[in-house]
């Protein structure tokens, strides 16, 4: 699929790149495109290798442009892929890779790629995160079977270390039924952990003893009327909020009211991400290509839109270990 098709798949998406926005009270509106691109690197998952690699978001995402890669553990697709710091393991990677069948959730880390550990996850990961403090590792997973709204479970997985590393994680009791889950992100000035699914944006607080670990929901922070969920990032330039894909737009929530506002309307967003440039970064697919995207990943300020030959981007993460 050639750039020119690929626009005209994603639903009047300009030129330039954009979203087609919808009125916002705080704007999300591109700076002018005569403004230098902000520098960061992009870390990218392609279903296609099953690689995730780090590019340069201003040079081409090409073999001799590659800053890291890497081939993670399991065999299946790579749904999640995120840099942490830890005290004891320095900076890692979490990640988990699967099928509609089974999945797996790794970490490495960063500088060498020494394996630190993994886990079976017994359905169709989606998403992890790591709670710094207590370690608590979350892995989001949707339910075996044919894929969209067909998948009829969810749950998510909490693992807790039981020593100083990562290497150490264990399970922490039965998983959580969470239909269709599929996005998490901790949240540090409220420490809970967000997770999305189904219909629902909702957190939860993690109770620890010396011996346990288990997520106690937040009941006053869930807000319904989510289709299907894909995404769940936190807002650079604007940490009050939450920014959440689902199969009809992208959205800004409002931590302190939980009202949610309409960014853009593009459909089949799979993942989002607000540089705190202002930047936006975006990956997605089109109505009857691949389910899990394109081979491009968009940017809104230049007006790029870069493309691994041969890849299917599912997300598209900052190189970056900050959680808002």
């Amino acid at each position: 699929m050639d750039r020119r098709s690929l626009l005209k798949g994603a639903l009047a998406v300009p030129a330039a790149g954009l979203l087609t926005a919808a009125p916002a009270p705080q704007s999300t509106a591109a700076p002018q495109r005569s403004a230098a691109p902000a520098p960061f690197n992009v870390l990218i998952g392609d279903v296609s290798s099953g690689r995730i690699y780090l590019f340069d978001r201003n040079k081409p995402f090409t073999d001799a442009h590659i800053k890291w890669q890497l081939n993670p553990a399991g065999s299946g697709h790579p749904m999640e892929h995120r840099f942490r710091d830890t005290h004891a393991d320095g900076q890692i990677l979490l990640a988990v890779t699967g099928t509609p069948g089974s999945g797996t959730a790794s970490i490495y880390r960063r500088r060498d790629k020494k394996l630190l550990w993994s886990a079976d996850i017994p359905n169709y990961p989606h998403a992890i995160e790591r709670a710094p403090g207590t370690g608590v590792v979350v892995v989001a997973g949707r339910s075996k079977g044919a894929g969209g709204g067909t998948a009829k479970g969810g749950s998510l997985h909490v693992f807790r270390p039981a020593g100083g590393h990562s290497g150490s994680l264990v399970r922490a009791g039965a998983p959580i039924p969470f239909f269709q889950a599929h996005g998490l992100l901790w949240d540090p000035r409220l420490e809970r952990m967000w997770a999305a699914g189904g219909s629902v944006l909702t957190a939860y607080r993690i109770v620890t003893t010396a011996n346990s670990a288990k997520l106690v929901e937040d009941t006053g922070r869930r807000l319904t009327g989510f289709h299907h969920p894909h995404d769940l990032q936190p807002d650079h330039q604007h940490p009050g909020r939450l920014l959440v894909t689902d199969t009809n737009g992208v959205y800004a929530v409002d931590k302190s009211t939980m009202k949610r506002t309409t960014l853009h309307s593009r459909k089949l967003v799979k993942s989002y991400v607000h540089h705190s440039s202002g930047e936006q970064m975006w990956t997605g697919a089109v109505p009857g290509g691949n389910a899990f995207g394109t081979k491009y990943v968009h940017f809104d300020k230049s007006g790029v839109a870069r493309a691994r030959a041969g890849a299917v981007v599912y997300k598209a993460r900052l190189d970056t270990t900050a959680y808002l």
